[in-house]
């Protein structure tokens, strides 16, 4: 568990904070005997601004720190405080010390974050922990890089490469990368915004359907913010996995994951819904689209690459046929600087 520090100056917090268990108490019990759940949300905003700092400097001192990680240990803390509720309720027996209890489900929930933060370093690191591996590293001829530059081949028919070839190699690398979206199992928010960002798009032009790539960059926020609006989350879902399988493959579905996440209950300012139901454009803005479609990219080009990696031919074929002009490039490389 966390320990308390002992400063002199924090003797008034103390004092606040004293009150604030009494008031989380008196809420828990009142909620367990009623199910009102007005009482549930007081408690929970009660018990947030015990724990939320605690639970902040936690993440701070283990190097994973930002909003979204903050964001992910409250949501699942106030779940664990519903459930521990319920199970309280079911047993038939009350918490006499209720809102203390909370403090360590606020710790594991937020150490749950940190390991998996490590986790993904761990997995994304070489054996003396260098950081993950990027599409700029040389490959070990040490000749090119996956992403390097190459002449176009409609430049250089002397290779003797043919286009068909080379839509394949195109065809097989955007595949992956569509299903290391799909099975990548973070927040559907995160991976919405990338979808409908720079997959959607991408696609669309392709097939004719609209004249340019929004921003010349493959990605859009604002594009996407438009395609998405007033629709809920659970909508989107539903109508990508259905562009998806139409447009791109029949064997992309969003994973489970994805589908579970949707259920979970969620805190819009002091309202209790639950994720399927959030209209999406009037919570997250095009500011949060553009960030969350470049943090997901990044996450799923590593996926991809890791994936692209076991087919030595497909490596091969790739360092000799992507070019920086290649729209696939763009896609697989991606990054505002691009």
């Amino acid at each position: 568990m966390v320990q308390e520090r002992n400063n002199p100056s924090s003797t008034t917090q103390n004092g606040s904070n004293q009150e604030k268990f009494k008031r989380a108490q008196e809420l828990y019990e009142k909620y367990y005997a009623s199910n009102n759940e007005a009482y549930f949300d007081q408690l929970i905003l009660v018990t947030d601004s015990i724990y939320c700092r605690k639970i902040r400097n936690l993440l701070k001192q283990n190097g994973c720190y930002n909003d979204d990680s903050e964001h992910a240990a409250m949501q699942e803390a106030r779940l664990a405080i519903w459930e521990r509720i319920q199970k309280c309720r079911k047993s038939g027996e009350i918490d006499t010390d209720f809102s203390r209890y909370c403090k360590g489900i606020y710790y594991h929930k937020a150490m749950d974050v940190v390991r998996k933060h490590n986790t993904y370093r761990s997995h994304f690191s070489d054996k003396i922990g260098r950081e993950p591996v990027s599409l700029d590293t040389l490959l070990p001829d040490g000749s090119k890089s996956l992403g390097d530059t190459v002449e176009d081949i409609k430049n250089g028919p002397e290779t003797g490469i043919s286009l068909d070839e080379q839509r394949r190699v195109f065809n097989s690398l955007f595949l992956l990368y569509c299903q290391s979206l799909v099975n990548a199992k973070a927040e559907p928010p995160r991976e919405l915004a990338l979808y409908y960002a720079r997959i959607l798009p991408h696609v669309l032009h392709i097939n004719h359907e609209i004249e340019t790539i929004p921003e010349e960059k493959m990605a859009s926020a604002k594009w996407a913010f438009e395609r998405m609006k007033d629709k809920t989350i659970k909508t989107l879902g539903e109508t990508s996995e259905e562009e998806m399988k139409k447009l791109i493959s029949h064997t992309l579905s969003w994973c489970k994951s994805f589908w579970d996440q949707l259920e979970l209950p969620v805190y819009i300012s002091t309202e209790k819904t639950v994720l399927k139901d959030v209209v999406y454009t009037s919570v997250y803005n095009k500011g949060k689209i553009e960030d969350w479609s470049e943090s997901m990219h990044k996450t799923v080009v590593k996926a991809t690459f890791k994936e692209a990696l076991k087919d030595p031919k497909l490596v091969e074929l790739a360092t000799d046929y992507i070019s920086d002009r290649d729209k696939i490039s763009c896609l697989i490389k991606g990054g505002r600087d691009k």
